[in-house]
């Protein structure tokens, strides 16, 4: 993806209730530190958020949701 440009994170969760918040997180160091990027979960168990990477390289991210997260996975912004 570019920097500056928009990206959509869709996903669907496993027993989660409806209403539950979402959290787009990063790998800042050996910390994950969340972004500005929320929702909540909505009927049918999904989830579907916007976020814009400024800074160029490698970001690792994951989505939380309570005591709950997804795999990490690394993107790379140009």
């Amino acid at each position: 993806m570019k920097a500056g440009e928009k990206v959509t994170f869709t996903g669907r969760s496993k027993g989660l209730p409806i209403g539950t918040k979402v959290v787009l997180q990063h790998k800042n160091g050996s910390k994950w530190t969340a972004l500005h990027a929320n929702t909540l979960i909505k009927q049918g168990s999904s989830f579907s958020f916007d976020n814009t990477f400024k800074t160029k390289g490698k970001e690792e991210l994951r989505v939380m949701a309570g005591n709950w997260t997804s795999p990490s996975t690394t993107v790379t912004i140009r």
